[in-house]
């Protein structure tokens, strides 16, 4: 398996960035000195750690756009020594108003160079490099520095390298019209440039914490959505009975191009004799970090199971192929990534992967309050004052409106009746 490169941008995915870090270095056993379990943790640790010298790893990272917090944070953790500080990239003009033209204009003029520069270096010391993950807000002041990487990116190596995205979405309850803005300029980049999108928002995220009685914190959020990127490249990383990279996935995943945006859920579990049943469970619409309009429609047009167990792969097998979607015509479009190695702190665990027919309804919500701001033209004058001018609004709603009608037209053209969808509800209704 290739070499991946994260890059995290902002103080939200910095911080689940180094969550992120801490996870890996546990993972692969690098704070155990004993070499009995060198072969069977470190035998792929050149996926997400470059070896410099005999026990010494440096990860394959880079965190954009710091604050002087978040900095300061990195580099007094335990986590450090694991860094290159020459991969750490402050913005030093940031402006308060944190728009998506702001974020961009400064990310040009003081970071693009430097960051190509250095990820060019990174790539250069891969023997086989697979691709990079990007980890951002789409509706934060990150989000414009992230989008111009992710298209810089694409343009500058266009063919092989895979580039995969975990993005997190404002909760459209409580957003204003900024978040609102920032997010539909994110989206438009991301349909074009990407080849997987990971979506969460915080509402999602807050309510999974709560079932869980842990406290709704920002922390436990990341710490979610961390051990999610763990839990994705994992059989990457470790050696399993059927393996599979984010490629793969996203080829069993993704039936139409620019459909390759993705929900999940994760869990740790018990091999028990209802193991059919946490799995229809976990594949709920309400068990995953987003948020759906309508949480009781289990309707995936794709999904995917990515375990972490080794004793009891014959019993996955067993149970997920009893899962068929409720789509017809796509019934068993149910696909199984396995990872022989058993997460070190929660033992066996399973992630749910979907490619649901209900999101192309939450990005029409977002698109509806996208249009009707800037109909009557609330705060554009953010934007233009940057340099950025209202033909570049109408190109994103007009991409955005597009992405809506193909969702209607690829999702919505397969005949599921009202009767249909009331036995479907029930079916799932636990």
């Amino acid at each position: 398996m290739g070499e991946i490169i994260q890059l995290s941008f902002g103080d939200i995915a910095n911080n689940i960035g180094h969550q992120y870090l801490e996870k890996l270095i546990d993972d692969h056993c690098l704070d155990d000195k004993n070499n009995s379990t060198k072969d069977q943790y470190r035998q792929k640790i050149h996926v997400s750690f470059e070896e410099l010298k005999t026990q010494q790893y440096q990860f394959r990272g880079i965190f954009v756009n710091s604050s002087d917090q978040s900095i300061h944070k990195l580099l007094i953790s335990p986590e450090s020594e694991y860094i290159n500080n020459d991969l750490i990239l402050e913005n030093g003009n940031r402006n308060k108003s944190g728009t998506f033209s702001n974020s961009q204009l400064n990310f040009r003029d003081q970071i693009k160079d430097k960051l190509f520069e250095k990820l060019r270096h990174q790539i250069e010391k891969c023997d086989k490099f697979f691709g990079c993950q990007f980890a951002h807000s789409t509706y934060d002041y990150s989000s414009g520095s992230s989008s111009v990487a992710i298209d810089s990116y694409k343009e500058g190596y266009p063919y092989s390298p895979f580039c995969s995205s975990f993005s997190i979405l404002p909760n459209i309850v409580s957003s204003n019209t900024i978040e609102i803005y920032n997010t539909c300029f994110s989206m438009h980049k991301l349909i074009e440039y990407c080849d997987v999108v990971m979506l969460f928002d915080y509402g999602a995220l807050e309510n999974q914490l709560t079932k869980l009685r842990q406290l709704s914190t920002l922390e436990n959020c990341n710490n979610v959505i961390a051990e999610c990127l763990l839990q994705m490249n994992c059989s990457q990383r470790f050696p399993g009975y059927q393996n599979g990279d984010q490629k793969k996935l996203s080829t069993n995943l993704i039936p139409f191009p620019r459909l390759h945006f993705l929900t999940c859920a994760f869990t740790p579990i018990e091999i028990v004799s209802d193991l059919n049943q946490k799995l229809i469970n976990l594949c709920l619409p309400t068990n995953s970090y987003f948020s759906f309009q309508n949480a009781t429609r289990n309707l995936y047009l794709s999904q995917a199971f990515i375990t972490r167990c080794n004793s009891y792969y014959l019993d996955f097998q067993y149970a997920l192929s009893k899962l068929q979607n409720n789509i017809e015509w796509i019934p068993d479009a149910v696909f199984h990534i396995n990872c022989k190695i058993e997460n070190r702190n929660l033992g066996k665990t399973a992630m749910h992967v979907g490619n649901h027919r209900d999101l192309g309804h939450s990005f029409k919500q977002h698109c509806e309050i996208f249009t009707a701001n800037f109909r009557r033209k609330a705060f554009i004058h953010y934007y233009l004052q940057d340099g950025m001018d209202e033909m570049e609004f109408t190109e994103a709603e007009s991409n955005m409106n597009d992405f809506i009608s193909e969702y209607q037209d690829y999702c919505y053209g397969c005949e599921i009746s009202e009767y249909e969808e009331e036995e479907q509800q029930s079916e799932y209704d636990f």
